[in-house]
């Protein structure tokens, strides 16, 4: 009975699985497809001609590499600042006790309540004044209010699993309080700052709504603006976007892969000892 439900819990997983791999192979499968292909009937799981086509068109032709750069620096830009934030701010709420500091938590979590529409124009009329529209820094700025309440939350749950009595050693032996946090709280949950990391990272890289408001130009604009481009009021070239989606979303896989026990880890252990 034990092996039925066992076997039953992995065809359960495994049919998940498919369902949610498959949209990313369909997209890399229409990807190498020629135009005249993307709509054929019925559809065909792999290319009856496999092109790069779309790949060389998205390259060499468009602004999409000037777009995926303005990303990377973006993504690392607010992931940086998100950290410095997050790291003092998650530290206070976990090793300090204060009046009102349960009000301020929920007040956190509430911000990723908020809709993104309703602070388009205070934070268009703030960010005319700071002169920093149309830059990278100021769309990564943006980008804060998506991931620093969450980032917070987290390295929050990682940072209480280290004991108070590490930080208090090393004050003994002549560390500030600002040293200890960045010499022993920083190194003993790098696991979860790096998990904490990818979280930002991923929400900056797909973020939409504020690139495309506080963007005017390609100086700043994102690879998820630069995928709009490609569907007019008359058009849409479907092999484009689909090359460019998966130009826009390798990147993310394959870091993901490569780093995903340090990330699972780190989610874990925050987690679990929360």
């Amino acid at each position: 009975m034990k092996k039925l439900k066992k076997d039953m819990l992995y065809v359960i997983l495994t049919a998940l699985g498919i369902v949610m791999i498959f949209p990313f192979f369909w997209m890399i499968s229409c990807a190498f497809r020629r135009p005249n292909e993307l709509l054929t009937s019925p559809p065909r799981l792999l290319p009856a001609s496999p092109t790069v086509s779309s790949f060389i068109h998205v390259l060499f032709e468009t602004g999409v590499p000037r777009y995926f750069m303005n990303s990377v620096i973006i993504a690392t830009t607010a992931t940086v600042l998100c950290i410095c934030v997050a790291i003092p701010a998650a530290y206070s709420f976990a090793r300090h006790n204060y009046r009102g500091k349960n009000l301020v938590m929920v007040c956190i979590l509430l911000c990723n309540m908020i809709p993104q529409a309703s602070t388009l124009v205070p934070l268009y009329r703030a960010m005319d004044r700071l002169q920093i529209i149309d830059t990278h820094f100021g769309i990564a700025f943006t980008h804060l209010l998506c991931m620093l309440p969450f980032s917070i939350i987290m390295l929050k749950g990682f940072i209480r699993t280290i004991p108070p009595t590490l930080e208090e050693a090393a004050m003994i032996d002549g560390c500030t309080k600002l040293q200890a946090i960045f010499k022993i709280i920083v190194p003993v949950c790098s696991s979860g700052i790096f998990a904490t990391a990818m979280y930002a990272f991923m929400i900056s890289w797909e973020e939409f709504l504020y690139a495309m408001t506080f963007s005017t130009s390609s100086r700043a604009r994102t690879i998820s603006i630069g995928l709009k481009m490609f569907s007019t009021e008359f058009k849409v070239d479907w092999s484009s976007i689909l090359a460019a989606a998966t130009l826009m979303t390798l990147p993310i896989l394959i870091l993901f892969f490569m780093i995903q026990d340090t990330f699972i880890k780190g989610a874990t252990n925050g987690a679990l000892k929360e």
